[in-house]
C-alpha cells in the first residue's frame, strides 16, 4: 500500500483531495517550490487523489472532503486517523498563509 511506502521511507502518510478544475488546488500546487512549503511538507508522502476520478472510493475509504483542497493523516495501515485540513485554514492561497497552519497540522508539536 502506498502508507507502507510511505513508513518504510520514514515519511508520513497523507491523502491530498484535489481537482483539476480547482483553482485553490492549482494555487497549492504551483507554491510547492517555496522554501516555506518545502518545510511545511518535510517528511510527508502526498498520496494526491482527484475527488471526481475518486469520490465513491473516498466515502468508503472514511475520507469526507467538503472543500478541497483537503489532507487528511493516515496511520501506517492506510486508515484516516480523523485529523484533516482543508483551504478553509487560510485566508488567500500564498506561502505565507497555507504553510503555517499546514506545517501544525503535518508536524504537530
Amino acid at each position: 500500500s502506498e502508507a507502507a511506502k510511505a513508513t518504510s521511507k520514514g515519511q508520513k502518510p497523507f491523502v491530498e483531495v484535489h481537482a483539476g478544475w480547482c483553482m485553490p488546488c492549482k494555487q497549492l500546487e504551483a507554491s510547492l517550490g517555496d522554501p516555506m512549503m518545502q518545510d511545511a511538507f518535510k517528511g510527508t508522502y502526498q498520496i494526491r487523489l482527484d475527488s471526481d476520478a475518486w469520490g465513491n472510493q473516498l466515502m468508503k475509504a472514511g475520507i469526507h472532503a467538503d472543500g478541497i483542497p483537503a489532507f487528511f493523516e493516515l496511520d501506517a495501515q492506510g486508515k484516516p486517523t480523523g485529523r484533516t485540513i482543508d483551504g478553509g485554514a487560510w485566508d488567500e492561497n500564498i506561502p505565507k498563509n497555507m504553510a503555517p497552519p499546514l506545517k501544525q497540522f503535518f508536524h504537530p508539536a
